[in-house]
């Protein structure tokens, strides 16, 4: 966490985490390593780095866990962004002493063969640990869904506005066509009268309902790529490891409701339309006219 008080470069380190070299988790540096690690010498993120200013070698003031007395340091390493090792990094024993539960270890990072926790490796970890009910044994893709909770909630929340957005779209569709085909009476009934059968009318209909739907999908579309675009601009130049990623299944998906949307809203305005005969609507037409 970052300390953003008026002073030299002081980061506050309740997200350090303590480590003995080499880290069993391969972060990728910049510069530096953790050889040096120990007393007085911690890593930082790049992120952190380019914020406060410094590069190997350089001094910069930290408060490790729950002390809150700032110290010099002097940073070793910088390391490309990475959640699971936080902004900054220092020996196993200075954050240790400076913990929530002083001298306790929090969490250990174990690489597996294949990259996966099975029962058996499971069984041994929580054995290793005296078999206590408040460890949490988790692969890697559990600390990534753990740590994408409040985005999945997110993403949640936002299909569903995008649900209520399209039954309100297939309301103003279905109200927009009934009005078409209520002003356009007579010229129904005009092309009832030169051969058009009630199935060609239902397919012109139905043609209408899909290019109002299909153009409401293409603007939407364009606009929410251009703000995820901005968005990721913005986001590049503070997140090292940021890339935008385009669900192509998911807008494929979108593309294909709004057409059944467009054909399902003109099912109504289209057997009324189909409904009318020539003589009465051409007659109709001709009186409100």
């Amino acid at each position: 966490m970052i300390d953003h008080r008026t002073g030299p470069p002081a980061v506050t380190g309740d997200g350090a985490h303590g480590v003995i070299p080499p880290s069993p988790d391969r972060l990728d540096f910049v510069s530096g390593s953790l050889k040096d690690l120990g007393p007085g010498r911690i890593a930082v993120s790049n992120s952190v780095a380019r914020e406060q200013g410094v590069s190997v070698g350089g001094r910069i003031k930290a408060a490790l866990g729950r002390n809150q007395q700032f110290a010099p340091y002097t940073v070793v390493g910088v390391y490309q962004d990475y959640p699971t090792a936080g902004d900054v990094l220092g020996a196993r024993a200075e954050v240790g002493r400076n913990s929530l539960l002083p001298d306790t270890v929090q969490r250990i990072l174990v690489r597996t063969d294949g990259g996966t926790v099975s029962d058996a490796v499971e069984d041994r970890l929580r054995n290793a640990t005296g078999n206590s009910p408040l460890v949490q044994v988790k692969d890697r893709q559990a600390v990534v869904d753990e740590a994408a909770g409040a985005m999945g909630e997110l993403l949640t929340l936002m299909y569903g506005l995008l649900a209520i957005g399209a039954v309100i779209s297939l309301l103003g569709i279905v109200n927009t066509l009934a009005m078409s085909v209520s002003e356009r009476t007579r010229e129904i009934g005009v092309l009832r009268a030169i051969g058009m059968d009630r199935a060609g009318v239902r397919r012109m209909i139905r043609l209408e309902s899909v290019t109002v739907a299909a153009f409401g999908t293409l603007l939407g579309l364009a606009g929410g790529l251009f703000g995820a675009w901005a968005v990721g601009a913005l986001a590049n130049g503070a997140l090292e490891g940021y890339a935008l990623v385009l669900p192509w299944g998911t807008l494929l998906l979108v593309c294909l409701g709004s057409l059944a949307i467009g054909v399902a809203a003109a099912a109504v305005p289209a057997r009324r339309a189909a409904s009318l005969s020539p003589l009465e609507a051409v007659g109709e037409g001709a009186m409100t006219g």
